[in-house]
């Protein structure tokens, strides 16, 4: 016993290190850290923007069929973390080479989830501040409200994975009674008739469905951080379409009628304006607590990788990082650069295909046909290049995931990738590894 929790130890302590199968965990705990990272803030405005712009149902529609993309994206690239137990940062070496992926992927990655740790920590000590101040008549700063709850966040990715999936199983349970009582008391004190109210659509179908996508597309892209903790691929469309799906729509439903019904999809001020506070600001807090603390833990993988620092380094990374995301939402930096943040989806995308294509179709979905490259893989960068210019003039964030397969297939089928060893008759050569036989 002794000597497994050593080895777990020995799991959360590195950060890009392979997980071996016999350190890997139940498909159960990682549904539910996928399920902490759908219920936040962001998921509810994302019902809200959606029946801005079309009737409830369309926005319903779109929304859950955005839903869908992600799982089937996330199950496809997190069955590749499962297969060889990498981190998602890891796993573009041989389309961007070790330097190209260092420089651009873990960079890019890193960048984007610190970011939004720092936005959705300062909507938390926001939210915290003004209960403070309207519920108990007391003052509290809000930098350092900020500090604090970016801290205590902080430290649950610090300890790993883990402590990520103890946290959310306690919250989401809590989470999901609170949400439905808050849409019963909205319901009793406003009714339904909002429900039916008429919206001028000015959003088409499809972009609510790239706008849902956009939501989780970082987040979708990078789910090997957590399904390399998975024992093989059954599992990690388990984890996957349970801890996802349900909790996506559940919020995108619930931030659709609360804006309807209440003129709020904030679930923490309906709670607020119904007469109990306190179960209000205590949701908001658990609803960003489960996604910011997936941020840090991802990011500190990302920064280990971009400043190559020792493996065994996560944990110090992972407070750097988030001390950084910390100050920067405390003190309103992020607050001018959230669009430049959720524009980087279109560069994001495409790496999520060039995985993909490279793994399951060039490299036929053998753990076998997969190594590192050094350098840079000019194949794979010039197909990234490409794609994400070409998902930018579509403005459609995941048309990037499918323009990077089929922009790879062609360019590869005439200057072969550097990320496939060939034999003399142009055939991969197969290797029989343990990892492949386990899975």
């Amino acid at each position: 016993m002794g000597n497994e929790e050593t080895k777990k130890k020995k799991v959360e302590a590195n950060a890009l290190t392979p997980v071996p199968l016999s350190q890997r965990r139940s498909w159960i705990s990682l549904a539910f850290v996928q399920a902490g990272i759908c219920v936040c803030v962001p998921s509810f405005l994302l019902g809200a923007l959606l029946v801005a712009e079309m009737p409830v149902w369309p926005a319903i529609i779109s929304g859950t069929l955005g839903y869908v993309i992600v799982v089937v994206v996330m199950t496809i690239i997190g069955m590749i973390g499962a297969d060889l137990g990498r981190a998602s940062c890891t796993l573009s070496i041989p389309t961007f080479g070790k330097t190209g992926s260092r420089i651009i992927v873990s960079t890019l990655f890193a960048i984007n989830l610190i970011g939004w740790f720092g936005i959705q920590n300062g909507l938390c000590g926001e939210a915290f501040t003004n209960f403070m101040r309207d519920s108990l008549g007391i003052s509290f700063p809000l930098v350092a409200s900020n500090i604090i709850w970016g801290l205590i966040m902080l430290l649950t990715a610090v300890f790993g994975v883990s402590a990520l999936s103890k946290l959310d199983y306690v919250s989401i349970p809590y989470l999901l009674i609170v949400m439905t009582l808050g849409m019963i008391l909205a319901i009793r004190q406003n009714g339904m008739d909002g429900a039916y109210a008429h919206v001028n659509q000015t959003m088409s179908f499809l972009e609510g469905v790239s706008l849902s996508f956009n939501f989780y597309a970082v987040g979708t892209i990078t789910a090997t951080d957590y399904t390399r903790f998975q024992r093989n691929r059954k599992d990690t469309l388990k984890s996957t379409a349970w801890g996802v799906f349900p909790l996506g729509v559940i919020t995108l439903v619930i931030g659709v009628l609360l804006t309807q019904i209440a003129g709020n999809y904030d679930i923490s001020v309906v709670l607020t304006q119904v007469g109990i506070p306190i179960l209000g600001v205590t949701c908001l807090i658990l609803a960003t607590w489960t996604t910011n603390s997936t941020n840090a833990y991802s990011a500190a993988l990302d920064v280990t990788m971009a400043f190559k620092i020792p493996d065994n380094r996560r944990r110090e990374v992972t407070i750097i990082v988030g001390v950084i995301g910390t100050l920067l939402g405390a003190f309103g930096i992020l607050n001018h650069v959230e669009s430049f943040l959720s524009y980087l989806s279109f560069l994001v995308c495409p790496i999520g295909g060039l995985m993909i294509v490279d793994y399951w179709i060039v490299g036929k979905g053998k753990p076998a046909s997969w190594h590192e490259v050094e350098g840079f893989n000019w194949v794979g960068i010039i197909t990234w290049i490409i794609s994400a210019a070409l998902a930018y003039v579509i403005k459609i964030e995941y048309s990037g995931i499918v323009f990077a397969i089929a922009i790879y297939l062609v360019i590869e089928h005439f200057v072969p990738s550097a990320s496939r060893k060939l034999d003399g008759t142009g055939e991969i050569i197969e290797e029989d590894t343990t990892m492949e036989s386990e899975v």
